[in-house]
């Protein structure tokens, strides 16, 4: 028996900006709000919602443009909504700000049929496992070491992250100074850098034995993400037990086919937000 099409009957983006409790900052950036765009989607009685982190100028772009896309689709359906809106936005680049509008688009248009078939989200799209380890991912450059300390050290003994993940970059001198307090904080728990793409390859590997030192078991964007040589070599040449990750500002699936075919990274990490 065929199912009965429930039309999407609206859908609405807002803004809203969130100010950080203290300055943040990585290798190659610093801020002091995030802004949250989040997307309502409705049909049938329900309501499914998506959001991303991205700018406010999104918010016209998924009212004006991917809502009318999709209203009156079959909620049922959201691999149809998304094929539409990646025509809708062919001439305005599929990549960057657009990926990131339809995604948050995306998202709610999931959440809507898990909701109307009375299913949580997870076993709609088919669970992998059935648990999922936490990271706790913090430790901005602009933090004193008593902040760094006491962040990773609660996230360890009162939250029970195994993992932690500072960012690093802004000062590299100043780096195997912030990794060893970071590690006198959380003991035995595992270690994770991220230099957001801010290191050249010898200063990436040099860093890497420091590092290693530390127990440090996963280093992300120690050098650009695009420079997929440099992220093989890094591969190739890093310590024993070191990860290289990279890939959370891929757009589509090329890019990250690009990226395996490379042999670039050991952890590829794909954002359902872009």
């Amino acid at each position: 028996m065929r199912r009965a099409k429930v039309p999407i009957a609206q859908k609405t983006a807002s803004a809203y900006r969130i100010p950080t409790d203290a300055p943040e900052a990585d290798g190659t950036l610093a801020w002091n709000e995030t802004t949250l765009i989040l997307v309502e989607a409705s049909g049938g009685g329900k309501q499914g919602l998506g959001y991303i982190y991205a700018d406010a100028s999104l918010v016209s772009l998924i009212n004006d443009k991917l809502c009318e896309t999709v209203k009156g689709g079959d909620a049922f359906d959201p691999n149809s909504c998304w094929t539409a809106m990646q025509r809708a936005v062919r001439n305005l680049g599929r990549v960057g700000l657009a990926a990131m509008a339809i995604s948050a688009v995306d998202t709610a248009l999931w959440d809507l049929k898990a909701k109307l078939l009375d299913v949580p989200l997870l076993s709609l799209l088919g669970a992998v496992h059935e648990e999922v380890p936490i990271y706790g991912s913090g430790g901005f450059t602009t933090y004193s070491d008593d902040r760094l300390r006491k962040q990773f050290g609660d996230w360890v003994e009162r939250d029970g992250c195994r993992w932690v993940k500072m960012k690093i970059g802004s000062e590299p001198d100043r780096d195997p100074h912030r990794v060893e307090a970071a590690r006198s904080a959380i003991g035995e728990a595992g270690m994770f850098v991220d230099t957001n793409g801010v290191y050249s390859r010898k200063e990436a590997l040099a860093f890497a034995e420091n590092f290693a030192q530390s127990g440090v078991l996963w280093f992300e964007e120690p050098v650009s993400s695009d420079d997929l040589n440099g992220l093989r070599l890094l591969r190739d040449r890093t310590p024993g037990g070191m990860d290289i990750a990279a890939g959370e500002y891929g757009f589509d699936l090329v890019y990250f086919e690009r990226m395996l075919q490379a042999g670039a990274v050991g952890a590829l990490q794909a954002g359902i937000t872009r």
